[in-house]
């Protein structure tokens, strides 16, 4: 097996081992940012420390397979100690909340990571009369293998082969690589007579690359998810786009390097990725017009159309960045390697430069933008360019400077474009008939926002419509909360369900001991079991910024009601962490459950609506609790909700179907719901209902009961209920660029089983 065929095959199955990680890890350390993405970080430090010390030993025999073979071990340990020890480990151990204690349970991943990365490093050992074509290839062939992984992984492999078939797949990805090369392996003489340290100078230019591009690439994912939607497709084609970027600029380094030189290839590259992060900036600014434009071509009939201008559009900000910067690290492999041993300098240089990746990532994430927002992200990331490109001008000219000067007059020419209130708007969830009509944006303009928050993971924004009588709180550019600002008044807030929703758990349930709510959202929901549950409320977000937002001045104007019950002397407990890492890590059981995030095709709520976490639901529920799930129907299938309602039940229960009054979504309730046939009114149930409006009664009965529930799932799941189940969590994410709207067939069908069964006479 060629060196390029392994790396690229270390890069697809690393990818894909990485995508399982994530996921396994994000029910257990929870899905923000310092949950799985400490563990991440962990293993990525292992790769580069695996590459690093193999570029740092003086003797060399060992070759590629042998460290993939050894990595193959690491990865057995690595996924019995994730998939079966670990979720039994964490039960009751509170470390496991706090960073060491994650960074502990982390550390039997880098069984896998290490060996990995010194497989990379020694695949590069090559005669020098090869260093051009092995640091370019080899490079490219690592990042094609890379976005293959990352693509294919959660849109194919997951859906189709379930995750053990994926687990499977790139455990014998592994496996070819680690089978023993035919060609010989050049001895050391071979190789150079003569080996040199790498250049401080290199080392510190790859550090101060990777530093920038993986930070940039953060700002950039964040903000388009808040424009296009923050999707399946927005994550994949950027970590894709971002890859294959760097790809083709490895493969084109040696032309362009030969055409201009070391060292004024180096000057070109750099002060290219300048001039190109303007452009970026300057199209990111541009792109909720780009979108508006796009649905206004498009037209009704969307279909794949506008998934394709989507991806066009991210192509085109973050192609030409990745790009220039894939032209750089290669070159500096080549430098060392012309002079010294290439395995060495690609250790080092590769190594290094995926530490500086994850020390931007960390302080981008962390500190820059939700402290300073995206445009303060962007322009630093534009003046750590210029700084690291400054060297350079010693032996240029003055069109190096000038192409330095251009690239930082455009960065601040673009930032003149940044509007952040239209950036977080969430344009994508505009009415679809206003853009067409050309009136979307103008009544937008008449909204008064009223704060705009960076968030730790997303814009949180609140804003009030005076024409739909509605104050609105966004989260990413989502609607996560709304109320009417005249409650006398027509409203497009969605009252009805989340008032139904917070107090369900009085209604049905026991009405008293611990209520555990998923999401602080708006509040509202918060707010309705405030007034009605007696004992205690505890209530887990992962998005800081929301409770903050709610808690201010303008959370006071806004979200009334909602503001002062998170004040009151009733108030709940407010955690912010993930709910499924929560759940996972303590033993504790609740006499109600209610999880508020409604949308099952997000990336981040998926998780919520499958087995595993209806599982540990049932684990976490006393004798005669209830759990009570929100479910919109607008992005799903009848095959998905079909899964959701066959998973729900399975692991918790009978279920009844609540219908809020004038809504197309429902409400799931499982567990040990108590009969309300015959039960009377609650004067702080009706107190409560009135913020609905006086003309919508309380809807005292179930719409579903578990004998229609079983009648329908009977009709719709068939014998492929097991399967679906199975295949959810990797189902769902890719329904979020369908653009088919199910709700109105859904109900039919639900309505049609709930009057078959009252057509039946009981047994």
């Amino acid at each position: 097996m060629t060196a390029n065929r392994l790396l690229a095959l270390v890069g697809t199955s690393t990818m894909m081992l990485e995508v399982l990680l994530a996921r396994k890890l994000g029910t257990i350390l929870g899905s923000a940012l310092d949950g799985v993405a400490l563990a991440v970080t962990v293993a990525l430090a292992g790769f580069a420390i695996g590459q690093i010390f193999s570029a740092s030993v003086k003797e060399r025999r060992s070759v590629p397979a042998t460290w993939c073979r050894i990595a193959l071990l690491g990865c057995v340990v690595s996924v019995v100690w994730v998939g079966y020890l670990l979720p039994i480990f964490i039960e009751g151990f509170e470390l496991v909340s706090t960073t060491l204690g994650k960074i502990l349970v982390s550390l039997p991943l880098l069984c896998a990571s290490i060996p990995l990365g010194a497989a990379v490093t020694s695949a590069f050992r090559t005669h020098s009369s090869e260093v051009i074509q092995r640091s370019s290839s080899g490079v490219a062939a690592i990042d094609l293998g890379s976005a293959l992984g990352a693509i294919v992984t959660p849109v194919l492999l997951l859906p189709l082969l379930g995750v053990h078939g994926t687990l499977v797949m790139s455990l014998l990805l592994l496996g070819l690589a680690s089978l023993p090369s035919a060609q010989a392996t050049p001895t050391e003489s071979e190789l150079i007579r003569q080996d040199r340290r790498v250049s401080k100078r290199a080392t510190l230019m790859a550090t101060w690359v990777g530093f920038i591009s993986l930070a940039l690439q953060l700002g950039w994912v964040r903000v388009l998810g808040e424009v296009l939607g923050s999707s399946l497709l927005v994550f994949g084609i950027s970590t894709g786009v971002s890859l294959l970027g760097a790809a083709a600029g490895a493969l084109l380094m040696p032309e362009m390097r030969k055409k201009f030189g070391e060292a004024r290839f180096l000057r070109v590259a750099w002060s290219s990725w300048l001039i190109s992060q303007g452009l970026s900036l300057l199209l990111i600014s541009w792109s909720p017009y780009f979108y508006l434009a796009a649905i206004r071509w498009v037209g009704e009939n969307q279909g794949v159309t506008l998934v394709v201008i989507k991806s066009l559009l991210l192509m085109g900000i973050l192609g030409l960045p990745s790009f220039c910067c894939g032209l750089i690290l290669p070159s500096l492999m080549v430098s060392h390697g012309q002079v010294g041993r290439l395995d060495r300098g690609a250790g080092y240089l590769q190594g290094f430069n995926l530490l500086g990746s994850m020390i931007g990532a960390s302080i981008a994430a962390f500190w820059i933008i939700p402290q300073y927002g995206p445009l303060w992200l962007f322009g630093a990331c534009g003046f750590a360019t210029l700084v690291g490109g400054l060297p350079l001008l010693r032996s240029g000219h003055g069109g190096a400077a000038s192409s330095y000067l251009c690239g930082a007059l455009l960065l601040a020419s673009a930032s003149q474009f940044w509007d952040a209130s239209l950036l977080g708007a969430g344009v994508f969830q505009w009415s679809r008939s206003e853009i067409i009509e050309g009136t979307a944006l103008s009544a937008w303009k008449k909204r008064e926002i009223l704060t705009s928050v960076q968030g730790r993971l997303g814009t949180v924004q609140i804003e009030r419509d005076f024409l739909q009588n509605t104050s609105y709180l966004r989260v990413g550019g989502r609607i996560e909360g709304s109320v009417a600002i005249d409650s006398s008044m027509p409203s497009m807030a969605d009252l009805p369900t989340e008032v139904l929703l917070g107090l369900l758990p009085s209604w049905v349930g026991p009405g008293r001991g611990d209520l555990f709510i998923v999401g602080l959202g708006g509040g509202t929901t918060v707010a309705a079991a405030v007034s009605t549950w007696t004992g205690k409320i505890v209530v887990s977000e992962i998005e800081p910024a929301v409770k903050d937002v709610l808690l201010s001045s303008a959370g006071e104007v806004a979200f009334p009601t909602e503001h002062w019950a998170l004040r009151g002397k009733n108030s709940p407990s407010i955690r912010i962490q993930d709910a499924r890492a929560l759940l996972a890590r303590d033993p504790r059981l609740w006499n109600a459950i209610v999880i508020q995030p409604s949308e099952p095709w997000l990336p981040w709520s998926a998780p919520l609506f499958v087995a595993d976490f209806h599982k540990l639901l049932s684990r976490r529920i006393t004798a005669d609790g209830v759990v009570i799930q929100w479910l919109q129907l607008y992005r799903i299938g009848i095959q998905e909700f079909a899964g959701i309602l066959s998973s729900f039940r399975k692991a918790l229960g009978p279920v009844q179907i609540w219908r809020p009054p004038g809504t197309g979504e429902v409400i799931l309730v499982a567990g040990n719901p108590t009969s309300t046939a015959t039960r009377d009114g609650s004067e702080a149930i009706d107190e409560v209902w009135q913020r609905v409006g006086s003309s919508v009664a309380f809807p005292q009965q179930p719409w579903l009961d578990d004998r229609a529930v079983g009648y329908w799932l009977t009709q719709a799941g068939g014998g492929d209920l097991p399967h679906l189940r199975e295949r959810l969590e990797h189902r769902l994410p890719l329904l979020g660029e369908s653009g088919v709207d199910h709700s109105r067939r859904l109900l039919q069908m639900l309505e049609e089983a709930r009057q078959a069964i009252l057509e039946r006479p009981k047994n």
